[in-house]
């Protein structure tokens, strides 16, 4: 099967007053299924939202291609509130791209169905942003994002601004519109626990390159690679006996810099795993047998289930 999205060997270096040459993708490849949802997570300064902004055709790549076979890809910012127009009301917010693409006769019609396919009634319509709450508000830039019916939705960090319990909500309509619509998404977060109930695959990324990907499952259950490990030991557990008790990876020092990554393997300065070789060479990301997956370790680890 064709993907919907196929990246291959993307770079996006940035010429940065004072410092140099930012690295902040270096080599990227991943696709996305119809109907699929993958995960690219990682900490801030990682290059996950520059993947996302370089797929939409934002920035242009310095080198690399994005192969689209749908007809329409659009986004869903991470601030609900900062990415809608205070001097419009939601009604107008969601009719804008019609009108925009000269389909001003569907908007009577097109506007309210929307509205209740992301859970807002017609009550919603006349509000402007600041009288609608921060989960309404998110509900009103997904009902924008599918007005032109996208094949695929780069979602950027769409629930990080939102409170715990409307997360949940969000999430679930996000499945519930994929199912429903046939929808690819591109999800963006910096949160594991985040994307575990709503991905089908998960690409890890640190210092502008994949170091991990797997189907989620897998993922959770034998991460191999250190700084998957930590990402996952950061990530809060419901079970308060299990939180306990596992294992909590604090990794030391900060993120390098972009513009001056290390040699070699780009997280052997935090790495508590690391050996002279990872120094020296640049691991690939490949399945090394034993492991199942791709990962960017000369050294990877599944951890025993206990």
């Amino acid at each position: 099967m064709t993907p919907i999205l196929a990246v291959d060997g993307l770079v996006k270096h940035f010429r940065a007053e004072g410092k140099g040459v930012v690295h902040a993708v270096d080599g990227v490849s991943f696709a996305v299924d119809a109907g699929e949802t993958l995960a690219i997570v990682g900490e801030s300064g990682s290059g996950k939202s520059t993947v996302a902004r370089l797929v939409l055709g934002l920035l242009s790549p310095t080198s690399g291609t994005i192969r689209f076979t749908g007809r329409r890809v659009q986004m869903v910012f991470q601030d609900p509130y900062a990415s809608l127009d205070p001097r419009m009301t939601a009604s107008a917010i969601v009719a804008e791209p019609l009108v925009i693409a000269k389909r001003r006769s569907h908007v009577k019609t097109r506007v309210p169905e929307l509205f209740g396919m992301v859970g807002l009634g017609t009550e919603h319509m006349a509000r402007f942003p600041h009288e609608l709450s921060g989960g309404q508000r998110q509900r009103v830039g997904i009902a924008r994002a599918l007005a032109l019916e996208p094949d695929l939705v780069v979602l950027d960090e769409p629930v990080s601004a939102l409170d715990v319990s409307i997360q949940a909500q969000i999430l679930n309509l996000l499945a519930e519109l994929q199912s429903r619509l046939a929808l690819s998404y591109l999800f963006i977060a910096h949160d594991l626990a985040v994307v575990r109930h709503i991905a089908h695959r998960v690409a890890v990324m640190h210092l502008g390159r994949i170091v991990e990907s797997a189907d989620t499952a897998e993922l959770f259950a034998a991460p191999a690679h250190p700084y998957t490990q930590a990402l996952l030991s950061a990530a809060p557990v419901p079970d308060p006996e299990v939180e306990k008790a596992r294992r909590r990876i604090v990794l030391r020092g900060e993120m390098p810099r972009a513009d001056d990554p290390p040699s070699g393997c780009r997280f052997r300065t935090r790495c508590w795993r690391a050996q002279d070789r990872c120094a020296g060479d640049e691991p690939a990301l490949v399945d090394p047998g034993a492991v199942g997956h791709p990962v960017a370790c000369f050294f990877p680890e599944v951890p025993s289930p206990a």
